[in-house]
C-alpha cells in the first residue's frame, strides 16, 4: 500500500479511515465545483476531469477509488450519487465562505470528537485578520517594509493552513494596500507575485481542498485574479516531517502529482527563507512520537534534535508538557523563521495557541529561548478568565484551555544575552469585546505592560506586590463546576409545600398536557428514561408515567444569602450537576465565584450551606462553584496539593483546609476587597494576596470563619466560646431588626412591594414594618444584585422572575409566618456582615502590605501549576455510602 504510505504518513488505522473519507467526499465536491458532471462517467474518469485543474485531489481521488474499490464499495458508489446532484450555483453566495461553512458543519456532523482530539477549530475571522493585520505593522514599523505583506521579500507560511483562513485574509490584505499605492487595476498582478511566497502546509486532505477552493474563488470573484496550480505553493504536507530525507518518495510515475508535492514541501521546509510563520496550529496532548524530526531529530539535518532547545535544565520532570502538537509547531516556526538560515535570522512567528507556555515550569526552557532568540514581543491573554471560562467569554466555544496569541520578532542578527522586550495585554469580557478590543489594537499603542526579564520567568508582567503575584482562587481551589441548572423555574420556590402542589397538578395532568406544565428541553422530556444520581432521590420510570408523591424538597442555595427548596429529582433537572450533589454534605461548604464577568460592589466571593444555582452568585451571568471538599466524608480537600504544607512551613503554624477557606473569605468576601482591585477586576478572575504574616494570618483566619458563619446562618464554624452559636446569626439586642408591625398573612393583604425609609431605619414590607434596618443592610449587594430587593421578588404577591411553565402560577397565596423568620434572619446576617466590614478592610490593607507568598513562591515550591488531576471531577463513590438524603 504505497500510496497509504504516501498520502497518509504515520496515521493509525482508525485516522487512516478517516483521512481516507474526507480526502475522497472533498475530492468529488472539488469536482462538482469545477463543473465536472458524474452521469455517465467512472470515478476514474471523474479523477481524470479532476486533474486537469487540480493534480494532486485528482491523483488523490484517482488513487483512492481504483477500479477494485469503486465496483465493491456502495459507499463510494452513493458518495458518487449523492455529491453528483449537487448543483453547487444554487448552494453558493459566490463568496469564499460557502466553502469554509460547508467543511465546518462538515467536521462537526462527522466527527465532533475528533476535531477535540486534533485540535481542528476554525479561527475566528476576528482573530485571523488582527494576527495578519498586526504582523503587517510590524514588517512595516519594525521591518521598514513599506508594504508589508505586500512587499517582495516577504515569504510567509501557514504550517498548518487548514482551510485557509491565514492565508486568503493575506491575500486580502496584499489586494488592498496594492489598490491603495497603485491602483485597483495592479492588484491581480501583484496577487499572482504573492502566490508566489505565498505557502501553505496541511496534512488532512480535506480542509487542503477547501482552502485551494477557497482562494481561487477569492482571487476570481473577488480580486479578477487567476493564478494557475503550478504557481501556487499549497501542499499536502507534515509540517513536521523531516524535509532532509526524500529516499522514500520514490514511488514511480503513477504517483507523480503527489510524490510532487511532497517533495516540493520538503524543499520548501530545508531551503525557502521564511519571513513570516502565521497560524493556529493543533493542540494535542500527550503527543510524544508525533513531533517528527522536530521531537526525535534527524540524523542528516546536521543540526541536533530542534526540541532540546526548549528545555531548561534540571526541570527533566516537568518537561512532559513540552509533547504537545502546539509546542512542535512553536519550535518549527521559530526553526524555520530564526535558526534555520543563520545568514537571514530575521523574521515574525505568530500563533494562537493555549496559554501554558507563557507561565508554565515544564515550559521555562521555550521561554528563554524565545527571550535570547526574538528581540521583541507581543503576548494577548485571551482568557484572564482562566480555565474552563464561561463559553461565553471563549474566542473559540469549544476550548476549555486558556489562549493566547504570542507574536515574537527578530530584527537582525539578535544578541543572545540581552532578553526580548516582552510586552503583555489582557482581553476580558464577552467574545465580541475581545473582537472588539483586537480591532483597535495597535503594537505602540495603549494597554500594554512589559514581561519580567529574567531568563525563565513568566510571559506576564513583572511580578510585584500586586495583582498578578497574587494566586488565582482557580488555582488555590482548583476543583470547579457550574451550579445546578434545571431550565425550568418551577423546581424552586422559597415554600416546600409549593413544589408538593406543583408536582401533584404535574403527574395528575392528562397525558397531552404533561410536556407543557413540565417545559420540555434536550435532554429531559415527560418520557425520557433517566437515571438517578447519588445525592438525589431515586426515581423509576418516567414523569410520563408517574404517580408517587413528590420527593421531600431539599434546601438548595438559590441566591447569594437566598435558600430556597428545590425538588431532588435528576429527571426534571435539564443539567443538575451530578459532581455537586455527589460531594453534598453537612461538612461540605461551597465557594462561589463569578469568575466570567466583571466584578461590581459587594463581597467578591460568597458561601453556602446547600448546592448553588447555577446563577447563585447575582441573579445572572453565571460563575462557578468550588466545594471545600472533593468527598462527602470531608477527608479530601479541594486545595492545590501541597499548598496547605507550604503555608504551614512558611507561617510556622499548624493549618487546615477549613482555615485556608477562612483566610480566603476573610479577605474576599467584602466591598473593601472590589473597591480596592476595582481595575484589576475588569479582567474576571478573583485572586487571594496570601500573607507571610502569622498574625496578620491569624486574624484573617479568625475573621473569615465569622464570615462563613454568617453566609451559611449559623450552619458552619459555629463555636460559642468564640462568639458564633450555632444557628441563625443575630446581632446584639440594640441592633437586631424586628417586625413592628406584622406582615399580613391574608391573601388580600398578601405584600406586593417592599421599601426602605432612611429616615426611621425601617423596611416597608407591604403593610408590615420592620426595624430598625440600617441603610447599608437596605443597600447591601453582590455585584449590582441587592440581596433585600431580590429576596422578597420570589416571596411577592406577584413572585418575581421569569416563567417556564403554567406551573410557576402556583405559588403562595398568603405570607407564612417562616416568611417573616427567614428575612429577619436575612437582615441580621446582612447587619453583621456590614458591621465587620471595617474590620476587612483594614486587614486587607495591612496584608497587602506585608511580606507575602506569590505566584512565583508557589511554583518554586512545585504548588503551581496545579497538576491535570486536581482539576478533574472526582470519581463517583460507592453506591452504598450515605448520601445526603
Amino acid at each position: 500500500m504505497d500510496w497509504r504510505k504516501l498520502l497518509f504518513p504515520g496515521l493509525t488505522h482508525e485516522e487512516f479511515a478517516d483521512a481516507y473519507a474526507q480526502t475522497v467526499t472533498f475530492a468529488m465536491l472539488l469536482a462538482r465545483v469545477d463543473g465536472i458532471a458524474f452521469e455517465g462517467r467512472s470515478l476514474g474518469q471523474i479523477a481524470a476531469h479532476l486533474g486537469k485543474n487540480h493534480s494532486l485531489m485528482g491523483k488523490a481521488l484517482a488513487v483512492l477509488t481504483h477500479d477494485a474499490v469503486e465496483g465493491r464499495s456502495v459507499v463510494a458508489e452513493t458518495l458518487k450519487r449523492v455529491i453528483g446532484a449537487v448543483d453547487w450555483d444554487r448552494i453558493s453566495d459566490g463568496s469564499a465562505d460557502s466553502y469554509l461553512h460547508l467543511y465546518e458543519h462538515f467536521l462537526e456532523a462527522y466527527d465532533s470528537d475528533l476535531r477535540k482530539e486534533s485540535g481542528s477549530y476554525y479561527t475566528p475571522n476576528e482573530v485571523v485578520s488582527f494576527m495578519v493585520r498586526f504582523v503587517d505593522d510590524i514588517l512595516r514599523n519594525r521591518f521598514r517594509r513599506e508594504g508589508g505583506f505586500a512587499a517582495d521579500d516577504v515569504v510567509a507560511v501557514d504550517p498548518a493552513m487548514g482551510t485557509g483562513t491565514y492565508l486568503l485574509n493575506i491575500v486580502n490584505s496584499v489586494a488592498r494596500t496594492v489598490e491603495k499605492e497603485e491602483g485597483k487595476g495592479a492588484v491581480p498582478a501583484q496577487l499572482k507575485k504573492l502566490f508566489g511566497r505565498l505557502i501553505g502546509l496541511e496534512r488532512q486532505a480535506g480542509p487542503y481542498a477547501v482552502a485551494e477552493l477557497r482562494l481561487n474563488q477569492a482571487l476570481k470573484t473577488e480580486h479578477g485574479a487567476e493564478v494557475a496550480e503550478k504557481d501556487q505553493k499549497l501542499y499536502v504536507a507534515d509540517t513536521l516531517d523531516s524535509p532532509f530525507d526524500d529516499t522514500h518518495l520514490d514511488l514511480g510515475s503513477m504517483y507523480e502529482p503527489i510524490v510532487r508535492s511532497r517533495r516540493e514541501a520538503n524543499r520548501v521546509k530545508r531551503e525557502t527563507r521564511v519571513q513570516v510563520v502565521i497560524g493556529n496550529p493543533p493542540y494535542r496532548e500527550r503527543a510524544k512520537g508525533l513531533g517528527g524530526w522536530i521531537e526525535q531529530g534527524a540524523e542528516n539535518s546536521g543540526v541536533s534534535t530542534p526540541l532540546l532547545d526548549f528545555k531548561a535544565a534540571g526541570l527533566g520532570r516537568y518537561e512532559y508538557v513540552l509533547s504537545n502538537m502546539y509546542v512542535y509547531f512553536w519550535r518549527w516556526a521559530t526553526w524555520k523563521v530564526f535558526d534555520a538560515h543563520p545568514d537571514q535570522p530575521a523574521g515574525i512567528v505568530a500563533f494562537i495557541t493555549t496559554s501554558g507556555y507563557t507561565t508554565g515550569p515544564g515550559f521555562a526552557g521555550m521561554r528563554e529561548y524565545l527571550r535570547r532568540t526574538a528581540d521583541e514581543g507581543w503576548i494577548i491573554d485571551l482568557s484572564p478568565e482562566g480555565h474552563q471560562p464561561d463559553v461565553s467569554t471563549r474566542v473559540f466555544p469549544g476550548v476549555q484551555q486558556p489562549l493566547c496569541i504570542g507574536i515574537f520578532a527578530r530584527y537582525g542578527m539578535g544578541n543572545r544575552e540581552t532578553p526580548a522586550l516582552i510586552h503583555h495585554i489582557s482581553l476580558a469580557g464577552h467574545r465580541s469585546e475581545k473582537f472588539a478590543r483586537l480591532a483597535k489594537l495597535a503594537i505602540d499603542g495603549p494597554g500594554w505592560a512589559d514581561c519580567a526579564t529574567g531568563w525563565p520567568d513568566r510571559l506576564q508582567p513583572a511580578e510585584g506586590k500586586d495583582w498578578r503575584s497574587y494566586p488565582a482562587l482557580g488555582d488555590l481551589m482548583p476543583w470547579q463546576a457550574p451550579g445546578i441548572k434545571p431550565n425550568r423555574t418551577w423546581v424552586y420556590d422559597p415554600s416546600p409545600d409549593t413544589l408538593r402542589l406543583r408536582w401533584e397538578r404535574l403527574i395528575k395532568a392528562p397525558a397531552g398536557d404533561k410536556a407543557i406544565l413540565f417545559k420540555e428541553s434536550d435532554s429531559r422530556k415527560v418520557d425520557s428514561v433517566i437515571q438517578p444520581i447519588t445525592g438525589l432521590a431515586p426515581h423509576a420510570g418516567t414523569i410520563q408515567d408517574e404517580t408517587s408523591p413528590c420527593p421531600n424538597p431539599v434546601r438548595v442555595s438559590y441566591r447569594s444569602f437566598d435558600r430556597q427548596w428545590v425538588i431532588p429529582d435528576n429527571r426534571v433537572h435539564h443539567r443538575p450537576s451530578p459532581d455537586l450533589w455527589r460531594v453534598a454534605s453537612d461538612s461540605q461548604i461551597y465557594t462561589v465565584e463569578q469568575h466570567a464577568q466583571p466584578l461590581g460592589n459587594g463581597p467578591g466571593l460568597v458561601f453556602a450551606s446547600h448546592v448553588p444555582d447555577m446563577d447563585h452568585f447575582k441573579g445572572s451571568a453565571g460563575g462557578r462553584v468550588l466545594p471545600l471538599y472533593r468527598d462527602r466524608a470531608a477527608g479530601s480537600p479541594n486545595l492545590a496539593p501541597g499548598l496547605t504544607r507550604l503555608l504551614s512551613d512558611r507561617l510556622g503554624l499548624p493549618l487546615t483546609a477549613p482555615d485556608v477557606l477562612a483566610y480566603v473569605a476573610a479577605v474576599t468576601a467584602h466591598s473593601g476587597y472590589t473597591t480596592r482591585f476595582a481595575q484589576e477586576l475588569r479582567t474576571p478572575g478573583v485572586r487571594v494576596p496570601l500573607t507571610a504574616d502569622a498574625e496578620l494570618w491569624t486574624r484573617a483566619v479568625h475573621l473569615g470563619r465569622r464570615i462563613i458563619w454568617l453566609h451559611t446562618y449559623g450552619e458552619h464554624f459555629a463555636d460559642w466560646a468564640e462568639g458564633r452559636p450555632a444557628g441563625p446569626p443575630r446581632p446584639d439586642p440594640a441592633h437586631r431588626a424586628k417586625s413592628q408591625v406584622a406582615i399580613p398573612g391574608t391573601t388580600e393583604e398578601m405584600p406586593d412591594g417592599i421599601f426602605y425609609d432612611p429616615e426611621t431605619a425601617t423596611l416597608h414590607v407591604g403593610a408590615g414594618r420592620i426595624s430598625p434596618v440600617r441603610p447599608e443592610v437596605w443597600a447591601y449587594e453582590v455585584s449590582g444584585m441587592k440581596i433585600v430587593k431580590k429576596w422578597f421578588g420570589y416571596r411577592k404577591k406577584n413572585p418575581a422572575g421569569r416563567k417556564s411553565s403554567p406551573l410557576d402560577n402556583i405559588h403562595s397565596e398568603e405570607w407564612p409566618a417562616e416568611f417573616t423568620t427567614e428575612l429577619l434572619q436575612l437582615l441580621h446576617v446582612l447587619t453583621l456582615c456590614v458591621e465587620l466590614e471595617p474590620d476587612q478592610t483594614d486587614l486587607l490593607e495591612k496584608i497587602c502590605n506585608s511580606p507575602l507568598i506569590s505566584v512565583g513562591d508557589l511554583e518554586k515550591a512545585s504548588v503551581l501549576p496545579v497538576p491535570a488531576s486536581a482539576r478533574k471531577a472526582p470519581a463517583p463513590e460507592s453506591p452504598e455510602a450515605p448520601t445526603l438524603l
